[in-house]
């Protein structure tokens, strides 16, 4: 009986240990990402507008984006969800956007932990860093802790085109 309640305690720490983890996702910071962005030797596109998926998500035995208990320490693989994008890639100057419509992008999505993402809804208007990849749709990468995606306000879009030929310092302070 000893045993069993050593066994719950251990289980129970490793529970609260995760739930802490899920505690330590900070707010992505728009600068940051775009300065990260710039400096990486992938090529990113920003895009503005909405992801359509080809078809549903994949179903997953998760249940709201938490995994049930027993699997909620199992290694899960990345899932990919083929999609189109509609909107526009930014530019400095408004005028010189590329508009897109059925623009192709496979969007990854992971779990860390019982946490899991998903492909944001086609409702809401997003800014996205997109990684282009040769001979492939473009990449969009969404985990739980969200850093490639933003929502898509006036201001933001006019920030980030302010910071696109000059580097920028972001406002939000660093934890």
């Amino acid at each position: 009986m000893r045993l069993r309640s050593i066994g719950a305690a251990i289980l129970g720490s490793l529970m609260l240990a995760d739930s802490a983890f899920a505690l330590s996702c900070m707010r992505p910071d728009l600068v940051k990402t775009l300065e990260e962005a710039k400096a990486s030797e992938k090529l990113y596109y920003i895009l503005v507008g909405k992801f359509v998926p080809l078809k549903p998500p994949a179903k997953t035995d998760f249940n709201g984006g938490y995994a049930p208990p027993e699997d909620q320490f199992k290694p899960k693989p990345p899932v990919i969800t083929q999609s189109y994008f509609q909107g526009y890639s930014l530019a400095q100057d408004p005028r010189r956007d590329s508009h897109l419509t059925r623009f192709p992008v496979d969007i990854e999505t992971s779990c860390v932990g019982p946490w899991c993402s998903g492909v944001p809804s086609g409702e809401r208007e997003i800014i996205a860093f997109v990684e282009a990849r040769d001979g492939q749709p473009s990449l969009l990468k969404i985990s739980p802790c969200p850093y490639w995606t933003f929502g898509a306000e006036p201001e933001q879009v006019q920030k980030l085109r302010q910071c696109l030929d000059k580097t920028c310092e972001s406002e939000q302070p660093d934890w």
